[in-house]
Protein backbone atom coordinates (compact mmCIF):
# COMPACT_ATOMS: atom_id res chain seq x y z
CA UNK A 1 0.00 0.00 0.00
CA UNK A 2 1.12 3.73 -0.61
CA UNK A 3 2.02 6.32 1.82
CA UNK A 4 -1.39 7.77 2.90
CA UNK A 5 -1.39 11.70 4.27
CA UNK A 6 -3.14 12.52 7.57
CA UNK A 7 -4.86 16.28 7.10
CA UNK A 8 -6.45 18.25 10.12
CA UNK A 9 -9.60 19.61 8.25
CA UNK A 10 -8.93 23.85 9.24
CA UNK A 11 -5.43 23.62 10.89
CA UNK A 12 -2.14 23.61 9.44
CA UNK A 13 -0.76 20.25 10.23
CA UNK A 14 -0.35 16.92 7.93
CA UNK A 15 1.88 14.02 8.93
CA UNK A 16 2.59 10.51 6.66
CA UNK A 17 1.19 8.01 7.68
CA UNK A 18 1.62 4.49 6.72
CA UNK A 19 -2.36 4.06 4.37
CA UNK A 20 -3.83 1.43 6.73
CA UNK A 21 -7.57 -0.85 6.12
CA UNK A 22 -9.04 -0.98 9.59
CA UNK A 23 -12.76 0.16 10.25
CA UNK A 24 -12.67 3.59 12.21
CA UNK A 25 -14.01 3.68 15.85
CA UNK A 26 -17.58 4.39 16.15
CA UNK A 27 -18.09 8.92 15.48
CA UNK A 28 -14.69 9.15 14.37
CA UNK A 29 -14.80 10.13 10.32
CA UNK A 30 -11.76 9.27 8.39
CA UNK A 31 -11.52 9.54 4.33
CA UNK A 32 -9.10 7.41 1.92
CA UNK A 33 -7.99 8.69 -1.22
CA UNK A 34 -6.54 8.08 -4.53
CA UNK A 35 -5.47 9.03 -7.70
CA UNK A 36 -6.64 10.07 -11.03
CA UNK A 37 -7.56 12.70 -13.93
CA UNK A 38 -11.08 11.91 -15.39
CA UNK A 39 -14.22 11.73 -14.02
CA UNK A 40 -15.84 8.55 -14.01
CA UNK A 41 -19.68 8.32 -12.83
CA UNK A 42 -21.59 4.98 -12.51
CA UNK A 43 -25.56 3.53 -12.42
CA UNK A 44 -26.10 -0.05 -11.81
CA UNK A 45 -24.62 -2.08 -14.53
CA UNK A 46 -23.77 -6.24 -14.22
CA UNK A 47 -20.80 -7.41 -12.99
CA UNK A 48 -18.48 -9.60 -14.19
CA UNK A 49 -18.90 -11.32 -11.02
CA UNK A 50 -21.77 -11.08 -9.74
CA UNK A 51 -22.26 -10.15 -6.24
CA UNK A 52 -23.66 -12.52 -3.75
CA UNK A 53 -26.62 -10.91 -2.22
CA UNK A 54 -26.88 -11.66 1.71
CA UNK A 55 -30.53 -11.88 3.06
CA UNK A 56 -29.39 -12.84 6.48
CA UNK A 57 -26.08 -12.19 6.56
CA UNK A 58 -24.29 -15.02 5.32
CA UNK A 59 -23.12 -14.85 1.60
CA UNK A 60 -20.48 -12.48 1.06
CA UNK A 61 -19.00 -10.88 -2.11
CA UNK A 62 -16.08 -13.45 -3.02
CA UNK A 63 -12.71 -12.25 -2.98
CA UNK A 64 -11.06 -10.99 -6.03
CA UNK A 65 -14.43 -9.95 -7.60
CA UNK A 66 -14.28 -7.31 -10.59
CA UNK A 67 -17.83 -4.96 -10.52
CA UNK A 68 -18.82 -2.01 -12.37
CA UNK A 69 -19.53 1.41 -10.72
CA UNK A 70 -22.78 1.23 -9.50
CA UNK A 71 -22.85 -2.05 -8.00
CA UNK A 72 -23.10 -3.55 -4.65
CA UNK A 73 -20.55 -5.38 -2.76
CA UNK A 74 -21.83 -7.28 0.11
CA UNK A 75 -19.24 -7.75 2.88
CA UNK A 76 -19.35 -8.94 6.60
CA UNK A 77 -18.86 -6.26 9.51
CA UNK A 78 -18.40 -6.05 12.94
CA UNK A 79 -18.94 -2.73 15.62
CA UNK A 80 -19.38 -3.13 19.05
CA UNK A 81 -18.93 -6.88 19.02
CA UNK A 82 -22.43 -7.06 16.81
CA UNK A 83 -21.63 -8.79 13.79
CA UNK A 84 -23.40 -9.09 10.34
CA UNK A 85 -23.06 -7.57 6.84
CA UNK A 86 -22.80 -3.95 4.93
CA UNK A 87 -23.31 -3.40 1.57
CA UNK A 88 -21.10 -1.10 -0.59
CA UNK A 89 -21.64 0.22 -3.43
CA UNK A 90 -19.04 2.67 -5.22
CA UNK A 91 -21.72 5.07 -7.04
CA UNK A 92 -18.96 8.33 -8.69
CA UNK A 93 -16.01 9.00 -8.94
CA UNK A 94 -15.99 12.83 -9.19
CA UNK A 95 -12.71 15.19 -10.21
CA UNK A 96 -12.08 18.23 -8.37
CA UNK A 97 -9.28 20.93 -8.13
CA UNK A 98 -6.05 21.65 -7.10
CA UNK A 99 -7.37 24.45 -4.69
CA UNK A 100 -9.70 22.00 -2.85
CA UNK A 101 -6.97 21.07 -0.63
CA UNK A 102 -6.23 24.52 0.41
CA UNK A 103 -8.58 23.99 3.67
CA UNK A 104 -6.51 20.86 4.27
CA UNK A 105 -3.12 22.63 4.74
CA UNK A 106 -0.73 19.71 3.25
CA UNK A 107 1.22 22.41 1.87
CA UNK A 108 4.09 20.95 -0.61
CA UNK A 109 2.35 17.33 -0.22
CA UNK A 110 -0.64 18.66 -2.13
CA UNK A 111 1.36 20.87 -4.61
CA UNK A 112 0.56 19.68 -8.30
CA UNK A 113 -2.13 17.08 -7.09
CA UNK A 114 -5.89 16.72 -8.64
CA UNK A 115 -8.75 15.93 -5.84
CA UNK A 116 -11.52 12.82 -6.82
CA UNK A 117 -13.94 12.28 -5.00
CA UNK A 118 -14.67 8.29 -4.35
CA UNK A 119 -18.94 8.65 -3.43
CA UNK A 120 -19.83 5.69 -1.69
CA UNK A 121 -23.09 4.12 -0.17
CA UNK A 122 -23.00 1.96 2.68
CA UNK A 123 -26.33 -0.21 3.45
CA UNK A 124 -27.28 -2.17 6.44
CA UNK A 125 -27.17 -5.69 4.98
CA UNK A 126 -28.23 -7.83 8.01
CA UNK A 127 -30.56 -5.66 10.02
CA UNK A 128 -27.35 -5.47 12.97
CA UNK A 129 -27.77 -2.49 15.17
CA UNK A 130 -24.69 -0.22 13.14
CA UNK A 131 -26.16 2.76 14.43
CA UNK A 132 -22.88 4.85 14.96
CA UNK A 133 -20.42 2.65 13.06
CA UNK A 134 -18.34 3.66 10.01
CA UNK A 135 -16.44 1.65 7.75
CA UNK A 136 -13.06 2.24 6.08
CA UNK A 137 -10.94 0.29 3.30
CA UNK A 138 -12.31 1.85 0.45
CA UNK A 139 -9.11 3.24 -1.85
CA UNK A 140 -9.11 4.81 -5.16
CA UNK A 141 -7.61 2.71 -7.72
CA UNK A 142 -5.48 4.26 -10.88
CA UNK A 143 -5.88 2.76 -14.39
CA UNK A 144 -3.42 0.56 -13.84
CA UNK A 145 -5.16 -1.19 -10.92
CA UNK A 146 -2.68 0.24 -8.70
CA UNK A 147 -3.71 2.08 -5.21
CA UNK A 148 -4.00 5.35 -5.62
CA UNK A 149 -1.96 7.98 -3.29
CA UNK A 150 -4.54 7.94 -0.14
CA UNK A 151 -5.05 10.64 2.51
CA UNK A 152 -6.66 10.54 6.10
CA UNK A 153 -8.95 13.40 7.33
CA UNK A 154 -9.39 14.43 11.00
CA UNK A 155 -12.27 16.90 10.86
CA UNK A 156 -14.99 18.60 8.65
CA UNK A 157 -13.78 18.09 4.88
CA UNK A 158 -17.13 19.98 3.01
CA UNK A 159 -16.15 18.29 -0.45
CA UNK A 160 -15.96 14.93 0.62
CA UNK A 161 -17.09 13.86 4.08
CA UNK A 162 -16.48 10.54 5.13
CA UNK A 163 -19.19 10.27 6.98
CA UNK A 164 -20.66 7.64 9.35
CA UNK A 165 -24.27 5.84 10.26
CA UNK A 166 -27.04 7.36 12.48
CA UNK A 167 -28.74 6.03 15.32
CA UNK A 168 -31.26 4.36 12.73
CA UNK A 169 -28.59 2.78 11.21
CA UNK A 170 -30.25 -0.51 12.92
CA UNK A 171 -32.60 -2.00 10.29
CA UNK A 172 -32.11 -4.02 6.43
CA UNK A 173 -31.52 -1.71 3.93
CA UNK A 174 -30.88 1.27 5.95
CA UNK A 175 -28.28 3.36 4.27
CA UNK A 176 -25.67 6.56 4.78
CA UNK A 177 -23.01 8.23 2.04
CA UNK A 178 -19.90 8.31 2.28
CA UNK A 179 -16.80 10.14 0.44
CA UNK A 180 -13.52 8.79 -0.14
CA UNK A 181 -10.68 11.34 -1.31
CA UNK A 182 -8.27 10.29 -3.43
CA UNK A 183 -5.42 12.40 -5.04
CA UNK A 184 -3.78 12.32 -8.65
CA UNK A 185 -0.32 13.78 -10.03
CA UNK A 186 0.03 14.00 -13.87
CA UNK A 187 -1.69 12.68 -16.11
CA UNK A 188 -1.94 9.53 -13.92
CA UNK A 189 -5.92 9.03 -13.33
CA UNK A 190 -8.29 7.47 -10.71
CA UNK A 191 -10.45 4.92 -12.82
CA UNK A 192 -12.40 2.77 -10.36
CA UNK A 193 -12.11 1.87 -6.22
CA UNK A 194 -11.02 -1.52 -4.23
CA UNK A 195 -12.31 -2.44 -0.40
CA UNK A 196 -8.79 -4.23 0.73
CA UNK A 197 -10.28 -4.92 4.91
CA UNK A 198 -9.34 -8.01 5.59
CA UNK A 199 -10.52 -6.86 9.45
CA UNK A 200 -13.60 -9.54 9.57
CA UNK A 201 -12.28 -12.57 7.32
CA UNK A 202 -12.93 -14.72 10.83
CA UNK A 203 -16.82 -14.58 9.71
CA UNK A 204 -17.06 -16.33 6.56
CA UNK A 205 -14.28 -18.41 3.81
CA UNK A 206 -13.15 -16.32 1.00
CA UNK A 207 -13.42 -12.68 2.41
CA UNK A 208 -9.81 -11.65 3.28
CA UNK A 209 -10.29 -8.87 1.05
CA UNK A 210 -6.62 -7.65 2.22
CA UNK A 211 -5.01 -10.66 0.21
CA UNK A 212 -7.60 -10.14 -3.19
CA UNK A 213 -9.22 -6.69 -3.10
CA UNK A 214 -12.77 -6.57 -4.12
CA UNK A 215 -12.21 -3.58 -7.51
CA UNK A 216 -14.95 -1.43 -9.03
CA UNK A 217 -13.97 -0.25 -12.53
Amino acid sequence: MRNRVLAVAGVAAAVLAVAGCSTAKDGVPSAALSSAPTATSGAGSASATPTEQASTGGDFTKQGSKLKLGDKAVVPFKSSEKTGSLGITVKAIEKGAESDLAELKLGDKAKGMTPYYVRVVISNESGTDFAYSSLSGVDGTLADGSEAQGVSVIGKFEKCDSGSAKKDFTTKGATYESCELALATGTAAVTGASYGSGSYSKQAPDTDYSDEAIVWQ
